[in-house]
């Protein structure tokens, strides 16, 4: 079974590499990885791969907003320990929704950094099922949403004219607060989104035909056939290749690869970004084709 999980160290603090996964109810592999994986158990994992990232400078002067709910802080927690640490000159502003206070992932670790750096990092819970009877102060009661955005960036506007704006949630968070920054007029270039879950704009519309490819995968070049709706990764698969994949859902970008030759639909995108798409990258889970030859690169 494959799974992506983000990982949730900074890099510039010298601590080991960490992912951290929660356990969902039901869910295979996160319950393995609670319940019986041990120290000095080792498991196979691929190479970290994405393209969410934050890269700090020294002497940059930004302002980063992080909107995140459930799981999707643990990449946010990594880039806002990167910015406290390697960006003295930046401030952070995260928003962060939960059912309640019991389910927030690094509570007592962001609330620290926040103590430590009050004008640095402000943090803003916004809970969706919390108690009456709980004595947690949260920020708002709702969920990460168009108001929750606007009413962020207006508590906390930019202090420097470089901000960058990073989400990470379920597909139909990710979408809303997309909408409410592009509402501000953000440029798109400024916004970064990873997602988890299944893929919330699905397009199997367009039918995929019968084609010829070549992939080209570790060094040497393949003719690959496809067939009729059958996906990139489904052919290449079918061929022997070993292609890197994951979810299979279009949200990780595991699959990612480089169409050089030939047009192809893709039922779901939320891995990438626009600059992606141009640059001609596709997911080759999600990807059929519709030109009767292609070209596709692992690079």
């Amino acid at each position: 079974m494959r799974r992506s999980y983000s990982i949730s160290a900074s890099p510039v603090t010298g601590e080991p590499l960490r992912i951290t996964v929660k356990r969902v109810e039901g869910g295979l592999v996160s319950n393995h990885v609670n319940d019986g994986v041990e120290k000095g158990d080792v498991l196979q994992v691929m190479p970290p791969f994405g393209g969410f990232c934050l890269d700090p400078g020294e002497t940059q002067r930004r302002t980063h907003y992080f909107f995140g709910a459930g799981s999707g802080v643990t990449p946010l927690y990594a880039m806002i320990r990167t910015v406290l640490r390697a960006e003295p000159w930046s401030v952070c502003h995260f928003a962060y929704g939960n059912k309640d206070e019991n389910s927030i992932i690094f509570r007592d670790e962001l609330a620290a950094h926040a103590a430590e750096e009050p004008d640095r990092l402000s943090l803003h819970h916004v809970l969706s099922g919390q108690s009456m009877w709980s004595g947690f102060e949260a920020w708002r009661q709702g969920l990460i949403d168009n108001q929750a955005v606007k009413a962020l960036i207006d508590e906390r506007p930019p202090y420097a004219q470089d901000a960058q704006y990073y989400v990470c949630g379920p597909g139909n968070m990710n979408a809303s607060v997309r909408s409410a920054l592009m509402a501000l007029d953000v440029p798109a270039d400024r916004i970064h989104m990873e997602s988890y879950g299944g893929a919330v704009d699905v397009d199997a519309s367009v039918k995929g035909i019968a084609a010829a490819a070549r992939i080209r995968l570790d060094g040497r070049t393949v003719p690959v056939d496809i067939g009729a709706d059958q996906t990139v990764l489904e052919a290449a698969r079918s061929a022997g290749l070993q292609p890197p994949f994951s979810c299979q859902s279009g949200v990780c970008g595991a699959c990612r690869a480089t169409l050089k030759k030939g047009t192809v639909h893709m039922r779901a995108r939320m891995a990438l970004e626009d600059a992606d798409i141009d640059r001609g990258v596709v997911l080759t889970c999600q990807s059929v084709a519709t030109s009767p030859e292609l070209e596709i690169a692992y690079d």
